[in-house]
């Protein structure tokens, strides 16, 4: 399925490069599109938006909670400027089941996938209060949601030099469950003591910040080569923000700048 969209997308990408090496020039990501670059999230549901050279890849999951159920949404898009909207190119829906056993998602065949015909677009807006509406074209999937911005924080980030690790999980299975849980270890595991911060963490829009708090964990080795865990008892904050170039600032450790690790290992 992700090879299929990936194709879809690639064609038009190709399409629109040749268009712009004809004209001698490139096509910088549009100004009012990069509003919509973040993930997007109501309980139950998630929306990863992310630019690739000369369009936006949206992919959709809503779970339909308490019953096993859900499905998932890949979207080619391109950013629209007389209705500042991304609108699609190609859709595809895919349904799936959850293992009770193992939480697994088993997915079935595409229930649709290709190119959107006319009227069958699908269009995704801010509103004034800075919720992102996601019109579905196929079947008006996305009716009365509203999906709060979260950042883009979700995998792990490394500074090895600093030997700081920061990984981001989402959390959002209901609107009790809705935040980050962040991981934070400063020194080496192999080393004579390391520390493990276990936060959650919440995203305002508005500063851009990711505001994490929790405890702390000290690992030491002891004489048997194995290591004894003590928690402090201390209460702990941390904060994020990110850079132009896309790293990600660990603002409380005197401003340590953090990687992402493609991998997320």
């Amino acid at each position: 399925m992700k090879k299929v969209i990936s194709i879809l997308l690639a064609v038009f990408m190709l399409s629109t490069i040749a268009c712009a090496a004809l004209a001698e020039d490139t096509v910088p990501q549009p100004e009012g599109g990069k509003k919509f670059e973040s993930d997007w999230a109501i309980a139950g549901g998630i929306v990863n938006i992310n630019y690739e050279e000369e369009g936006y890849r949206v992919f959709v999951s809503l779970d339909n909670l308490g019953n096993g159920t859900g499905a998932e949404w890949q979207y080619a898009c391109y950013y629209h400027e007389e209705t500042d909207s991304l609108v699609s190119i190609t859709s595809i829906k895919t349904d799936y089941t959850v293992n009770p056993d193992n939480g697994d998602k088993v997915y079935v065949e595409s229930a649709y996938e290709g190119f959107d015909e006319d009227g069958q677009e699908t269009e995704f807006t801010i509103d004034e209060n800075g919720f992102l509406l996601w019109k579905d074209g196929h079947e008006n999937a996305g009716a009365d949601l509203q999906f709060i911005n979260i950042g883009a924080f979700e995998g792990v980030w490394r500074n090895e030099e600093e030997e700081v690790e920061a990984e981001f999980m989402w959390n959002g299975t209901s609107e009790d469950d809705f935040f980050y849980t962040v991981y934070i270890q400063r020194g080496m595991i192999g080393a004579q003591n390391y520390a493990l911060y276990l936060l959650n963490g919440t995203f305002d829009p508005a500063t851009g910040k990711l505001s994490a708090y929790g405890t702390c964990t000290l690992f030491t080795l002891n004489e048997s080569g194995e290591y004894d865990a003590t928690d402090d008892g201390e209460s702990y904050d941390a904060f994020f923000s990110f850079l132009e170039d896309g790293r990600l600032l660990y603002e409380t450790a005197n401003g340590i700048e953090l990687t992402y690790d493609i991998m997320g290992e």
